[in-house]
Order: C-alpha cells, then structure tokens, then sequence
C-alpha cells in the first residue's frame, strides 16, 4: 500500500533544500529579503532530517518481515539498485559539468571524491571527511549505514527489530559520546544524527501496533510545524553546515531543533491520513508527482544551480533577487522532473526487469532395447 502523506512529505523536504541552495546561488549575485528575513537563509537544509525520518518508517515499512541471510542480501539489492546507479549517474554528470569550468580541479579532490561517491560509507583509515563528487551525496552515506543496521537485523533473523534499532543505535551514539574518538570511521558510526532513522522506525511500530487518535495526530503536527517556526524565528546556530553534521558536534543539537519537529511532522501527517483525515491533501497529484521525483530532483537540483551560477558570472546579468530564488526552485524542480522520467523510471525498469527464461531443452526420447 502506497501511503500518499510520505509522498507528499518528500515532495515538502525536497523543495526545502531547493530552497537554502537557491538562496545558496542567489547570494553569490545579490541580497535577498529572503536571506535576511530571521533565520530563513539556511533553515531549507531541515529537508534533510525530514528525509531520514521517512527513510526510517519506509524501511522498517517494507522491510520489516525480512528475515535471514537470502532476505538480507535481496534487502540490499534492491536499496542498492534503487539508490546507487542514479546516484552515480547524477554524480558524473556534476563531475563532467564541473571539469568544464574548473579544469585546474585538483585531481586527489577528484579522487577522494569518488572513494566517497562509490563506498559510500567510510572505510579506509586515512580517511578525514566525506567529500562525494556530488555533495548532496553525504546524506546518502548516513542512509546506507542505516541499511547496514538494518541489515545485520534481517540476517540474524531478529523479530523484535524496532526494539532492537532502539537498544542499537542509542548504544553507538553513548559510545560516542563517552569515547569522543578521533577517527573518522568511529565518529561516522556513532554520529547522533542516526536517531533521526530511529523516530521513523518508532512512528512506524505506532502506525502498526497502535491506534493513535486524530487529537494526538493534530497535535503532533502543531508542534511539529511550531517547532519549524520556532527555528526560523529564533535560529540555530550551525547546525545547517555540512561540517557540523559531520563532524558530530552540532549532531545532537540537531536532532533536537530539527529531527524532533521533523518527525512530529511526519507522525502527525501518517496517522491524519491513517484516519482519512485530509484525504484530498494526500492525494494532491502536482505534490504527488514532485514526491515521486524528490530523489531525482535531490540529485540534480544542485548540478542545475552551477550550470546557472557559471552563467550568470559569464553574462553578468541577474534577475530580481527574491524572483530569482522563486524561479530557480520552479525550475530545478522541472529539470528534476523530466530527469525522473527519462533517466530514473528507465533505469531503475531496466536494472529490475526480469531475466528472460532460459529455454527448457526438448525432451530426449530414447527407444526401448
């Protein structure tokens, strides 16, 4: 079953990172009211912590009565046919782009950046940061390491997985917390950004197990919605940075200002669709179609916004400053769309089509002696 609010979510999330990565390219060529409105400039890069408590529900939605070692390895496959090839189609189109206008590139940048782009998770102990070709992709590194636990769950055959993902995950940020390691791998793997997977995962055991009421479910997303005003009313430090997240030092600060109103959000909008409260909203085709595209444009959007930016810098012309940042999200989001359709739908059909049968020989009739 097909649950339209995730959709819809993935659809707002998306369009969020367009945004901070609009006013990103918009800050290069001019000032925005936008940009000094609060703390509204970087406050678009929470769509990433509203992903990972999708990620969380979805896979513990599909993948919750996998078990054992054939389950595990389909369990793998199929995230890895689903995420990597685009990932790495998206990845050499920035690259070839990029090589285009900055041909002085450091060639180790370039390597580094493939290591990061192909192993997706840190593995090599010379190893200091996440740099991907693409860098949108470091997000994709953090879900990964949830497949992987996810994974151990499948192949042990373990039953109680959301009791288990509550005991597994808390235990590796406290052994963070209480070691402060220094190398990268173990900061990676303790990083407390993974409880944002874990709230999806608990949303997911009360959208099976419990019935939640339509008061708790507006309640839920009142205070998720407050906590997205009370962010950009007040601020929150650093924790928009990439280095912050990865680093682990502004994780934790995050999780609370950004993964807990995330999650709100996503609860309280699961269980109004639960109770087919909204159902015009969760059937909403033009954000339906934008969620079914939100990896595509994810992947994309920030590749479009350079093409642009060397544009603008060789033409030296710029629209109005907030019309630009409306404009180039509209636009990002259409580039995204129609590489939905012509690059992921046909690539993912093609990677999952079945194999042909092999043709099963004639039977050998042999005379009786």
């Amino acid at each position: 079953m097909k649950i339209n609010s995730i959709q819809l979510l993935r659809a707002v999330a998306v369009i969020l990172v367009v945004h901070v990565h609009a006013i990103d390219l918009q800050e290069a060529f001019a000032v925005s009211h936008q940009q000094k409105f609060f703390f509204l400039e970087n406050f678009g890069a929470i769509g990433v912590d509203l992903f990972f408590g999708i990620s969380g529900f979805i896979i513990s939605y599909v993948a919750s009565n996998y078990f054992g070692a054939r389950d595990g390895a389909d369990f793998l496959k199929k995230r890895f046919l689903r995420i990597n090839p685009i990932y790495y189609v998206a990845s050499v189109c920035y690259m070839v782009l990029f090589c285009l206008y900055d041909q002085f590139y450091p060639l180790t940048a370039i390597l580094y950046g493939w290591r990061d782009t192909i192993f997706m998770l840190p593995v090599l102990n010379s190893q200091k940061w996440l740099a991907p070709i693409l860098v949108v992709g470091w997000s994709l590194s953090y879900e990964w390491w949830f497949y992987m636990l996810f994974f151990v769950l499948i192949l042990f055959r373990t039953k109680y997985k959301t009791l288990l993902l509550l005991l597994v995950i808390p235990a590796l940020v406290l052994a963070g917390v209480l070691l402060k390691p220094t190398d990268f791998r173990l900061i990676f793997y303790t990083n407390p950004i993974m409880l944002e997977f874990l709230f999806g995962v608990i949303i997911f055991w009360l959208y099976r197990h419990a019935k939640v009421p339509v008061g708790i479910a507006w309640l839920l997303l009142a205070v998720g919605v407050g906590g997205y005003i009370y962010n950009i009313w007040h601020g929150f430090g650093n924790i928009s940075e990439l280095g912050s997240v990865t680093s682990g030092t502004g994780s934790m600060k995050r999780v609370w200002l950004w993964g807990l109103p995330s999650a709100c959000i996503l609860a309280g909008c699961i269980f109004l669709e639960k109770k087919d409260v909204w159902n015009r909203l969760w059937n909403n085709r033009p954000g339906l179609l934008i969620g079914d595209a939100s990896y595509s444009i994810y992947l994309t959007h920030y590749t479009f916004f350079y093409l642009l930016a060397q544009i603008y810098a060789r033409t030296g012309y710029f629209m109005n400053a907030d019309v630009s940042i409306i404009v180039h999200m509209v636009l990002a989001i259409a580039v995204g769309i129609f590489f939905y359709y012509k690059v992921e739908r046909p690539l993912i059909k093609m990677l999952h089509a079945p194999k042909p049968a092999t043709p099963t020989p004639p039977p050998v009739h042999t005379a009786m002696p």
